[in-house]
């Protein structure tokens, strides 16, 4: 979006939010029954609706679904006031009424757009944030119940009423689920954000006290107004330039726990204890001490589940960290340490099996010319490149790793003349027309990893004295004239 067209929407977003805020005021102070009410009730839907569209239009959100389900949303809402005004044209508003099948019909499309616009068509991105959502919910379920669905219904309800009472407050209770989610989803949280929360937050209070009302027989409207602000700021939330990026990612671990959401976890586990204890001290006897129990249950057993999803995410950032300590960040083989650990281990057990391993240490030649002359990138593409190539040549139980710098190391499974045959295979695979000296040593049975290893390091250097882009062998540690029996008579060896 460029500058005139971003300051031109941001324009569109004010003059709506001044609109707004006048209709707002206007229901507020306008007579019951009145015809500028009316003009009012019918009006906002119709604007609230003309912002999501022109904002999916002009903010080309990267998911539209979700703001098309909250745009019929609003239309069933404005549906469903239109039935309101014509009872209370007739006199009143009975309860249940036949627009409570436009306002339930809202629900739905509003925690599926929700939904949509959070977690898209996946869930499984981020289970963590889900199931702290379900047990936060699950905690308020149970208040839910005792102080709004066990004193509104009783027993000589009619079915029909019965469902409708409760299907309100569990369905705001859905909704505030909804809000909960997208406050435990790693997302980004603009204006557009925290309008859409406020909508979300005032329709809620609203439909509870709509609800008690009605229940009451005292519903003569006087919510009015806060249907219509939730409304206008959903509507606002569309319009405001930030909108297209409500539910994109903010790239934080999806399972990832900050005190802030200890704190939500174990205020919902706590819940349903307290709630049971109060109830009990101002019930007595009749204390709903069943429904506090399913609830704990449920809640404890999600939190068993999220346990489990911590520790398993645990487990495996430390198998990485592990396996990122014994790899060399630059080429992706084994490094220093990793050939240090594997040496000792390998050793051990040529040692109990009376097995034969050979050690080579690699030097590319005059790597410091070709990084002057290259550029140090260059010099790191040789470097993976080669150590690259040259895995491939290795066979499964050889080792190759970065010992330092342009230096890489080699354990090997077989005599030196079998290892010769390798390293000329090795020299033969290495890019870029480049060249390397190298040092063999094979184990004499009795030798430490830091013995074996200086063997093969005196042959390399013995091969870089030499003339480099060849191979020397590190004669029996018995010996004192490099000469060896192990591979030929003659050291070093060139190609």
């Amino acid at each position: 979006m460029t500058n005139v067209a971003f300051s031109g929407i941001r324009k569109l977003w004010i003059g709506y939010g001044a609109v707004a805020a006048a209709l707002t005021v206007a229901r507020i102070l306008v007579p019951e029954g009145s015809t500028a009410a009316a003009l009012v009730t019918y009006g906002y839907p119709l604007l609230t609706v003309a912002a999501i569209a022109v904002g999916v239009r002009v903010n080309r959100p990267p998911r539209t679904l979700p703001w098309i389900l909250l745009l019929i949303m609003t239309v069933a809402g404005g549906a469903g006031n239109v039935a309101i005004s014509v009872y209370l044209y007739s006199g009143g508003v009975p309860f249940p009424s036949a627009a409570d099948i436009f306002f339930l019909a809202c629900y739905p499309l509003l925690l599926a757009g929700l939904m949509l616009l959070v977690d898209g068509l996946s869930w499984r991105r981020d289970r963590a944030g889900v199931l702290d959502t379900l047990m936060v919910a699950g905690a308020l379920g149970l208040g839910v119940w005792m102080l709004f669905l066990r004193p509104l219904v009783g027993p000589a309800m009619p079915l029909g009423d019965r469902l409708i009472t409760m299907a309100y407050p569990l369905a705001d209770l859905l909704l505030l689920a909804g809000v909960i989610r997208m406050f435990t989803a790693a997302s980004r949280r603009g204006p557009a954000f925290w309008q859409l929360v406020a909508s979300l937050a005032v329709q809620g209070l609203a439909h509870v006290g709509w609800v008690w009302q009605s229940w009451h027989g005292t519903n003569d409207n006087e919510l009015a107004p806060a249907f219509v602000l939730s409304a206008l700021l959903l509507g606002g939330a569309a319009l405001h330039p930030s909108m297209a990026t409500v539910g994109g990612a903010d790239h934080r671990p999806p399972e990832g726990i900050t005190p802030a959401r200890v704190l939500l976890i174990s205020s919902a586990c706590l819940l349903s204890p307290v709630l049971l204890i109060a109830d009990g001290l101002i019930r007595g006897d009749t204390a709903d001490w069943l429904a506090a129990s399913v609830c704990s249950i449920a809640v404890f057993l999600l939190l068993i589940v999220r346990i489990l999803g911590l520790v398993r995410t645990v487990q495996n950032q430390a198998t990485q960290l592990e396996s990122l300590a014994y790899l060399d960040a630059l080429t992706g083989i084994p490094n220093r340490r990793a050939w240090d650990a594997e040496l000792d281990r390998r050793l051990a057990a040529a040692q109990r099996s009376g097995g034969t391993l050979v050690v080579g240490l690699i030097d590319l030649d005059h790597f410091k010319r070709y990084n002057d002359r290259l550029g140090h990138p260059a010099g790191d593409e040789l470097l993976r490149t080669a150590s690259s190539a040259w895995q491939e040549q290795l066979r499964a139980g050889d080792l190759i790793a970065r010992y330092g710098g342009e230096e890489f190391g080699l354990i090997m499974h077989c005599r030196l003349k079998d290892a010769a045959v390798i390293l000329e295979r090795l020299m033969e695979s290495t890019p870029d027309g480049q060249t390397f000296s190298a040092g063999l040593a094979q184990w004499a049975g009795e030798e430490s990893p830091e013995q074996l290893t200086a063997r093969a390091d005196g042959a390399l250097y013995t091969a870089k004295r030499g003339g480099r882009n060849q191979f020397s062998v590190a004669g029996h540690p018995a010996y004192t004239d490099q000469h060896t029996d192990f591979l030929t008579d003659a050291s070093p060896i060139g190609r």
